[in-house]
């Protein structure tokens, strides 16, 4: 897998006000009711994780009844702002989400958070898959539930229906990929679906796509301390690319008024013959498609840097504990709650995506399809770039650079001089978090 990043402050600010008054302010004696406020989000990554978590809640009323969890769905758009409002009001919910790593550490290093690694056990936290994602001074700083990887789903029908042959390999080369693309869009079939109205559809072409021109996660920070322009072809010469084939036509025409769930809806009702997909994603489109009928590849390659051949598999979301909670046991032993082997496999029947956890049973996962990503996302090295980058660069210029290619308001060039341009403006702006990311060795 989520502008995200500092844009609607005010608004979440107000939230905050609103919605403290829920959260766990006061310790409560022994045997008295606990009430924890869990500001929730997965539902986009994983299709049917409200409805477990519903279930979860009620589930731990008879393990522990003196303990309540109320949780408060958030949106996308403000995960992000809304969390920074709380942070700088050091007040709000007990249990926080935030995508992992780079806005993870962010609200560390603001002193915004506890270590879940100091109330959850390391017996337990063993069994937790990807925690470095988080790990910060040697403690462990979120908790992670689900393992995500993205994969291009296609539709085999129209393979079929067009005469175009899936990789055998798993993946195309570039040109490939085009010359499929030109097919579909020559019988009259968006070659690819997707939605940017919210930038999340660049988001993840920037995390697919321009992290193939790197070698490390290491290249990346050099640019965003200001040691490397983000203007240099290894970081920003992949928008190109995705100027070409919005030019083409390879995509929806309407991807500019569609958020990137929306658009990959349209994969899922036939309209097109391939979309970025998670695990859940892909569960989805089986499901309307028809079992068998969807197959996944990997993202087609087009760079030489050391990491075109990563997967980008990430605990995506992290639950955090935060500094203000008045129960920071409770809200542990809750995430805790939440990886018993009763919850992980009612985790995957909801959603169809893996558990991040060793106990987790992978003979529930029974879609060939579903097997290939399982595969992808636990073979060879894992990297969301986009877990590497400060938020506000996240926010004004990952997000924002690619929407100024698919409205085409702006070129490559001026994609790439806008990554430079906030970069330089966040450096400026934040010496404090500029100092942080220039002592944090990856």
């Amino acid at each position: 897998m989520i502008s995200k990043r500092f844009r609607l402050f005010s608004i979440a600010l107000i939230m905050v006000m609103l919605l403290s008054a829920c959260g766990s302010n006061a310790a409560a004696p022994a045997n008295e009711k606990v009430d924890l406020t869990f500001w929730y989000w997965a539902e986009s990554d994983a299709p049917g994780a409200d409805a477990w978590m519903t279930e979860t809640v009620e589930a731990y009323k008879a393990v522990n009844p003196n303990v309540a969890v109320n949780v408060v769905p958030q949106s996308t758009d403000t995960l992000i702002s809304a969390f920074q409002a709380a942070a700088t009001a050091k007040s709000g919910p007990d249990i926080a989400s935030q995508w992992a790593t780079g806005p993870v550490l962010g609200f560390v290093w603001q002193d915004a958070l506890v270590p879940v690694s100091d109330y959850v056990s390391q017996d337990e936290m063993k069994n937790w898959l990807n925690v470095d994602e988080n790990k910060y001074n040697g403690k462990y700083w979120g908790a992670p539930m689900y393992l995500l990887g993205i994969g291009v789903m296609y539709n085999k029908d129209l393979f079929t229906q067009v005469g175009v042959t899936a990789p055998t390999n798993g993946r195309w080369t570039w040109d490939e990929f085009t010359t499929a693309c030109e097919k579909f869009k020559a019988a009259g079939i968006t070659p690819f679906a997707i939605g940017d109205k919210n930038g999340y559809g660049g988001a993840w072409w920037f995390a697919n796509v321009g992290i193939q021109g790197l070698d490390s996660t290491e290249d990346l920070r050099q640019a965003i301390i200001g040691n490397k322009p983000f203007t240099d072809e290894k970081y920003t010469g992949w928008y190109r690319l995705l100027d070409d084939m919005v030019k083409k036509g390879y995509f929806n025409e309407d991807v500019m008024s569609l958020d990137l769930d929306q658009g990959v809806r349209l994969f899922w009702e036939g309209k097109a013959a391939m979309a970025f997909g998670t695990d859940g994603m892909i569960k989805q489109a089986s499901t309307d498609l028809g079992e068998g009928k969807v197959g996944v590849m990997k993202t087609p390659k087009w760079g030489t840097g050391k990491l075109a051949d990563a997967g980008n598999a990430t605990q995506s979301i992290s639950f955090l504990i935060t500094k203000w909670s008045k129960h920071p046991q409770e809200a542990a032993d809750f995430l805790a709650f939440m990886h018993t082997p009763e919850r992980l496999t009612s985790w995957y029947k909801h959603t169809g995506v893996i558990a991040a956890d060793s106990r987790f049973d992978r003979t529930l996962v029974t879609s060939d399809v579903l097997k290939q990503m399982v595969e992808f996302e636990t073979t060879g090295p894992q990297v969301w770039l986009e877990n590497f980058l400060p938020g506000q660069i996240d926010g004004d210029a990952d997000l924002t650079a690619g929407q100024t290619i698919f409205a085409q308001s702006g070129s490559p060039t001026d994609a790439a001089n806008l990554w430079q341009s906030v970069a330089e403006t966040w450096r400026n702006q934040h010496p404090d978090e500029l100092k942080n990311w220039q002592d944090w060795k990856q």
